[in-house]
């Protein structure tokens, strides 16, 4: 790709089940190319002894066709909610779960895209729950923007708390 450079960034790296990993991908370039598809992935793997086992695996879609100029410099931010429920880093029987954010870039008339390999790693952790001593009411879903188990704010498409992975509807 001649003298071009990618650099992603996040946020943060500590992140629980359920929260949403914020980020940018930022794009330089010297030369002339066209890209094909710009994405970011993320990962969680578990590796145990010689097996080697991707357990999440999701990639966003940051940018489409694109023609990148002499002096091309652009910041593609993204946004990315984490699953409700999974296994948090470094818990399981060999202590080896790992999660990464990667970016790719394909140009077009190559083969293989260009990707930061792995990525960064981010420490995934279950969502902290806050005791309640109200008595739970039933929740309808679509009457509220809140969990009725811990008070937090949740999207209408939510099935189920990310902070305290309560099952949202019954």
């Amino acid at each position: 790709m001649g003298e071009n450079s990618f650099q992603l960034s996040l946020d943060g790296t500590e992140l629980s089940l359920g929260e949403k990993l914020k980020g940018t991908l930022s794009v330089k370039s010297t030369v002339e190319f066209q890209i094909e598809k710009i994405w970011v992935r993320l990962t969680c793997e578990e590796i145990a002894g010689k097996v080697h086992a991707i357990l999440y695996d999701h990639d966003t879609n940051l940018s489409d066709e694109l023609y990148v100029y002499e002096g091309f410099e652009k910041e593609f931010p993204f946004v990315i909610k984490l699953p409700s429920v999974g296994r948090e880093t470094y818990h399981s029987i060999h202590q080896n779960v790992q999660w990464f954010v990667g970016a790719c870039i394909k140009v077009k008339g190559t083969k293989n895209a260009i990707s930061t390999e792995r990525g960064i790693e981010i420490f995934v952790t279950k969502p902290t729950v806050v005791p309640t001593t109200e008595v739970p009411t039933i929740w309808h879903y679509g009457q509220s923007s809140s969990c009725p188990a811990c008070g937090k704010q949740v999207e209408e498409d939510d099935n189920f708390c990310p902070n305290c992975a309560k099952p949202l509807r019954p």
